[in-house]
């Protein structure tokens, strides 16, 4: 019996050593794999599995805003993915002027001079200019197929509790399922705070029928609706993120592309599978140091 033991221990030693490179944990995985995603990323000090429908101060730290020169209202989102580059849809990306366009980080409520909330007040926003905008090589304007770009900013972000990365799934994980976080739309609607809405994924073909074939749906392109059916806001919305509490980190799982406009509540909204393009957001931001 002991000369058995011997040789089952000998046995997961080799084990280990033939497949420690190629084994990770998930969270030194999701945190290890990349070596420019995912530092100091996805965390706030909210915890609860269920957010209100208004966001709390600092509680999506990554969100960005993008204004055309002199205009007071924004005309898209993005998430801050390392301290000097911002992920945003093409269809946004398109309309983005280099050293023009102002990127605005660390806001909460809008049209204020300060963000306070009882004694607690922010940090001044940070704005930052569009350095370089880089489009998805097989962006589709017509099917929306491939919606995806990296803003480079003129200057590093200074990192606080207001302005943070998102973290990206850099292994895919199933969400949606029992037992695992709520997924949520953050982004700035008409309202001067930013909203959070609750939202459940929906099959691509059960998706294509909701929105009467107008949109072609290919691969890295999913849907989600309203989890409770509430009608949503989200003009000005694209390129916002949608959000899963993960092992106490923030992770963005999908980004907001395109929505039928006069649609009934609950009708899906198309967005950008981030996981499908994780090598490329990689590559896009190691090569645009």
């Amino acid at each position: 019996m002991g000369g058995r033991n011997v040789i089952g221990c000998a046995l997961f030693i080799v084990l280990t050593i033939l497949f420690c490179e190629a084994f990770h944990f998930p969270d030194v995985a999701q945190l290890e794999l990349s070596d420019v995603l995912n530092k100091n990323c996805g965390s706030t000090e909210y915890d609860d599995r269920d957010r209100p429908p208004e966001g709390r101060l600092q509680e999506s730290p990554w969100l960005a805003l993008f204004y055309y020169p002199d205009e007071p209202v924004h005309f898209c989102h993005g998430t801050l993915i390392t301290t000097k580059h911002i992920l945003t849809t093409a269809v946004c990306a398109t309309n983005i002027a280099e050293n023009e366009t102002t990127i605005v980080l660390g806001d909460y409520e809008l049209y204020v001079d300060q963000d306070c909330e009882g004694v607690k007040c922010l940090d001044p926003v940070q704005r930052r200019r569009a350095h370089k905008v880089i489009l998805h090589e097989q962006y589709d304007a017509e099917s929306f197929e491939n919606d995806l770009a990296m803003v480079v900013l003129d200057q590093d972000v200074l990192l606080t509790d207001s302005v943070k990365p998102i973290c990206l799934p850099l292994i895919k994980f199933e969400i949606g399922t029992v037992n695992q976080p709520n997924v949520y739309n953050a982004l700035w609607t008409s309202k001067a705070r930013p909203q959070q809405y609750w939202m459940r994924y929906v099959e691509l073909d059960r998706c294509r029928k909701l929105v009467h074939n107008k949109i072609m749906l290919n691969e890295g392109q999913i849907c989600a609706s309203s989890f409770n059916n509430r009608t949503i806001e989200m003009i000005g919305g694209a390129g916002s993120a949608l959000e899963v509490e993960y092992h106490n980190r923030i992770y963005q799982v999908a980004m907001l592309s395109i929505g039928i406009l006069d649609s009934d509540p609950g009708t899906p909204f198309v967005y950008v599978d981030i996981p499908k393009y994780v090598k490329w957001i990689h590559e896009s931001v190691k090569k645009n140091q």
